[in-house]
């Protein structure tokens, strides 16, 4: 089975759980604790890329250091990008060094840290297939910012990354089809992969079970139906996996 063929086995799951934490984002507070947690994913992204790159410099495996290299400077500087957004929804991104994070995000990174350390630094890709290969829609920004009532200077890393993970997934796709794996990376990429795809939907779900329900009365706007916690059974399947 190819690593595109196992992620679209989750994808549904993603794709469900996405859906319900978009929908919970109606006001302002919502979406800005959106980006918060999104804040603890992305300010990891640059430091999981440079471990990888210098882990396939080790390795001597040129093909992903070319890879890691380009992805570097593609993502360097996106934290910086949701700091921005978190301002523009009325948000102190300096507070962010008091925040704790998430424990789900320091799960899911921590995961990848371990793999390219201790086993291989081909195990990124899965992780990356994940993120790239789920793109945000590409009216979302312009849905959300109607629904918050916030500007749409608050959704520029969403617009921007409805158009960056497109290209991005069709590079990943490249470099898949000319890296050579044996058996044991196989598995590994595959691992890493349903390890994110797990990681996120476990974020996500505890995110919505986090927010309230329905829009606090006097807000102006549409008012929404009360969002579930989250889709029966997946809270049970990635605590125990």
């Amino acid at each position: 089975m190819t690593l595109r063929q196992t992620v679209d086995l989750v994808m549904p799951m993603l794709r469900r759980a996405s859906g319900r934490m978009w929908a919970a984002q109606h006001d302002a507070r919502c979406y800005r604790e959106w980006l918060c947690v999104c804040h603890d994913l992305v300010r990891a992204t640059a430091p999981l890329l440079t471990e990888a790159l210098a882990e396939s410099v080790r390795h001597g495996d040129s093909l992903l250091v070319d890879y890691f290299a380009e992805q570097l400077a593609e993502e360097f500087g996106h934290d910086r990008w949701v700091e921005q957004d978190l301002a523009a929804a009325g948000f102190d991104p300096g507070s962010l060094a008091d925040r704790v994070p998430v424990t789900a995000a320091a799960r899911l990174v921590g995961a990848q840290y371990y793999w390219i350390r201790h086993a291989h630094p081909v195990a990124l890709l899965g992780h990356i297939a994940v993120l790239e290969w789920l793109p945000p829609r590409a009216d979302l920004a312009h849905d959300l910012a109607e629904r918050t009532g916030l500007s749409t200077d608050a959704f520029r890393t969403l617009a921007r990354h409805a158009d960056l993970d497109v290209a991005h997934g069709r590079r990943l796709d490249e470099v898949l089809a000319g890296l050579p794996v044996d058996g044991r990376h196989r598995r590994l990429v595959t691992t890493s992969a349903l390890t994110t795809a797990h990681g996120l939907v476990e974020l996500m779900t505890d995110l919505v079970a986090s927010m309230p329900a329905t829009r606090p009365s006097g807000e102006g706007g549409r008012r929404h139906e009360p969002i579930p916690s989250g889709p029966a059974g997946v809270r049970h399947t990635v605590r125990q996996r």
